[in-house]
């Protein structure tokens, strides 16, 4: 996954204002009993939709989900490589196995590949740092396992010395700054964590640096935690964290391209025009082992205690005593990735899609991250080959899907929307996986759908428990069942962000999963033992999310409700008044109308929700259409075409990725980054007005 599932469901517990929890909505503690109807459906469509749904969560299983792991992360699968290739071969040979026709779609996006990594630390002495991690004898093809590779860094040859800068966020370069430690002209040795990869070059750059070392603390990834691999689950003093520094706060999908598919021979941007690329110096991920010598020899003032790292010495913060020799030549150029889809075609509605989405590539082997999510979805497509072997149809269409490219930024995922933007107007509702076989289960959705989320969880057992997941979900959680809002990081982005298609982020963890993220130890061995070994929660996740699927595509009218969304905007337009009296000292952008709208929209909402209960009561047909297209508008209605402030890709006005963290959710995120980001009252004065146009518009779209 482009961003670390392990630690965005650990944020789940903690989320506090991020997050809205639903426990107190529906008391039950068990799976519900076969009278209990189904939100969306009538009382005899709903009786016809339990028995497929028992038909559909017989076929998972435990034992599928190892053999797939095991075949599919028997070797890497970086994007663009022979790997990658030979994986989306296998996939398809799958899919066809079940009896579905699955379709490859190539994109070209462009790309990097390191051709040389070299840390050389040059005082107080001469070391090269290791840039890869040891093999072990069970990992295969070990020559593709490439190197510590940040993607989309540029390439650099440079020297200087070294300044810690702690998790490399605004407020730690802002620290540096007030103590008088000058960054400029260093190399910045920054610690993975609290914030997207890519916004942490960013900011060193901003400082002044010309170079940053990334690494990942043992404190919050490795031996202060619990036993390392290969003897545990979290990262060893050699493990290497890949990733991405793209800013995917600003754009996502091929750089070259945004807002448009990288079809072959498609008109293709300079890349010094690219926001993606944008601000960026050469950057490469190091392990704990080879930072130890580096922040050991570092001389200058103590770093204060919220600073301090888990290694068994007192961090300094530089520059002094330290310096770095950094030699990249990453080789940039458009390649080719392949999209897995299969179409399966609805009996009622085929022009009316659900998407089921997960990646296929991966930084190294992938097993968790996300071998995972596909295996899921090859899970679900063979019990939907099954049920179509027995006669059933969905009523809409459901699509499957791998994708690829998502590790570099989204890229697979971002083409495929862009390429379908005009079919995309009747999709009903995106589904993700994204690190989808642990204990700990997690989600993210538009809040029109937690009400979804939560009836779902009630039908699916949770491995070692005894009872549902809502249940094990709810214990997790101290009774409470919190649903984050979708910010970014993976494939759900284009979805919802950019099309305003109601979308869902389901996955689920081990503790100590952040120990294979992005490193050459996610691979079967670890998922094998630590992860998931009996494969058991991976089988649950294939029921929950064929469930949610099967669900949305069958039901009479959809369940996707706008009451508690429209409440939960209210308050959080009320935020950003105490958010401007706290920060400006007065209130300079006025919401007092688009809180009404806001509420006028809820009223709409809750009349609506009576109609189509009244309508399911009767089986008043007529009506399930006009319903559904107006429920399907509701979510379009809160985009603004013209984009957000600075980052046009982005065109919903309630959700985006954070501006300065990249992965957690920004609220309001025009008036925020007008606001207080760029500090321009007139821009977020007008962008109020379209907020409560949007809004207006999702009122009057539910009361035609």
């Amino acid at each position: 996954m482009f961003r670390s599932r392990t630690t965005a469901l650990a944020a789940l517990a903690v989320l506090g204002a991020s997050a809205v929890t639903l426990a107190t909505i529906s008391p039950a503690t068990a799976a519900r009993p076969e009278s209990d109807p189904i939100a969306g459906f009538t009382d005899q469509n709903g009786e016809w939709q339990r028995r497929y749904e028992k038909l559909f969560g017989a076929i998972p299983s435990a034992r599928e989900g190892r053999a797939l792991d095991a075949e599919l992360a028997a070797r890497p699968g970086l994007a663009t490589t022979t790997g990658d290739r030979e994986r989306v071969e296998r996939i398809v040979a799958k899919l066809r196995s079940y009896g579905l026709r699955p379709e490859v779609k190539t994109y070209y996006s462009y790309i990097s590949m390191p051709k040389r990594v070299s840390v050389k630390m040059t005082a107080p002495e001469s070391r090269t740092l290791p840039v890869k991690e040891k093999r072990h004898p069970w990992q295969k093809h070990w020559d593709e396992v490439i190197p510590g590779h940040n993607g989309m860094s540029p390439s650099g040859n440079v020297k200087g010395e070294v300044v810690y800068a702690n998790y490399g966020r605004p407020e730690d370069f802002k620290l540096l700054a007030d103590r008088g430690i000058s960054v400029k002209g260093k190399i910045a040795l920054i610690r993975y964590g609290q914030n997207f990869r890519g916004i942490k070059p960013r900011e060193a750059a901003r400082a002044g640096a010309k170079g940053v070392l990334i690494y990942s603390d043992p404190a919050d990834d490795g031996f202060k935690r619990g036993e390392v691999y290969p003897h545990g689950p979290w990262r060893a003093s050699d493990g290497i964290q890949r990733g991405s520094v793209a800013q995917i706060q600003l754009a996502a999908g091929d750089p070259l391209t945004p807002g448009w598919a990288s079809v072959k021979g498609a008109r293709r941007i300079k890349p010094s025009e690219a926001p993606m690329l944008r601000g960026l110096i050469p950057t490469t991920p190091i392990s704990y082992g080879a930072a130890e010598p580096l922040l050991k020899a570092l001389k200058g003032p103590q770093v204060p205690e919220e600073w301090q790292g888990g290694l068994p010495f007192p961090y300094k913060f530089g520059p002094g005593g330290t310096k770095v020799h950094l030699d990249l030549q990453n080789e940039f150029s458009v390649r080719p990735l392949w999209n897995v889809t299969v179409r399966i075609p609805g009996s009622r509605h085929p022009d009316q899609e659900v998407i089921l989405g997960a990646h296929h590539d991966a930084w190294t082997y992938g097993s968790v991250d996300n071998l995972s999510g596909t295996e899921n979805i090859l899970q679900i497509g063979r019990a939907l080959g099954t049920l179509l072997k027995k006669g059933w149809r969905p009523k809409r269409t459901i699509t499957l899907a791998t994708w690829d490219g998502e590790e570099y930024g989204l890229f697979g995922s971002t083409e495929y929307a862009e390429d379908r933007a005009r079919q995309l107007r009747n999709a009903v509702a995106y589904i993700n996986m994204d690190g989808a076989g642990g204990s700990h289960f997690g989600a993210a959705a538009t809040p029109a759908l937690d009400r979804f989320i939560i009836d779902a969880s009630k039908e699916v057992r949770w491995p070692s428990t005894g009872g549902t997941l809502y249940e094990a979900w709810k214990a997790q959680n101290d009774g409470e069942t919190p649903i984050d809002r979708i910010g970014g990081g993976s494939d759900f982005q284009a979805f919802f962000e950019r099309y305003g298609v109601p979308a869902m982020d389901l996955g689920s963890s081990t503790p100590g999963s952040s120990g294979s993220y992005h490193c050459a130890c996610d691979d079967f061995y670890w998922q094998s033992r630590f992860g998931d070994p009996g494969f058991e929660y991976h089988a649950a996740m294939s029921r929950l999310a064929g469930i949610a699927a099967l669900r949305m595509a069958n039901a009479d009218i959809v369940p996707i409700g706008y009451a508690p969304y429209a409440r939960e905007v209210a308050g959080d337009l009320a935020d950003f008044t105490r958010a401007q009296q706290d920060r400006l000292g007065e209130v300079v952008v006025d919401v007092t109308r688009t809180i009404e709208q806001a509420n006028a929209w809820r009223h709409a909402a809750e009349s609506l929700q009576a109609r189509a209960d009244k309508a399911l009561r009767q089986g008043n047909t007529a009506l399930f259409n006009q319903l559904n297209n107006r429920i399907m508008q509701a979510e379009r209605d809160l985009l603004t075409q013209d984009g957000l402030p600075g980052r046009p890709w982005y065109r919903h006005q309630l959700y985006a990725p954070g501006i300065d963290t990249g992965y957690a959710t920004q609220r309001l995120p025009a008036l925020y980054d007008a606001l207080f980001t760029n500090n321009d009252p007139e821009t977020a004065k007008a962008y109020e007005a379209r907020l409560y146009g949007s809004l207006r518009a999702a009122t009057e779209t539910l009361t035609a």
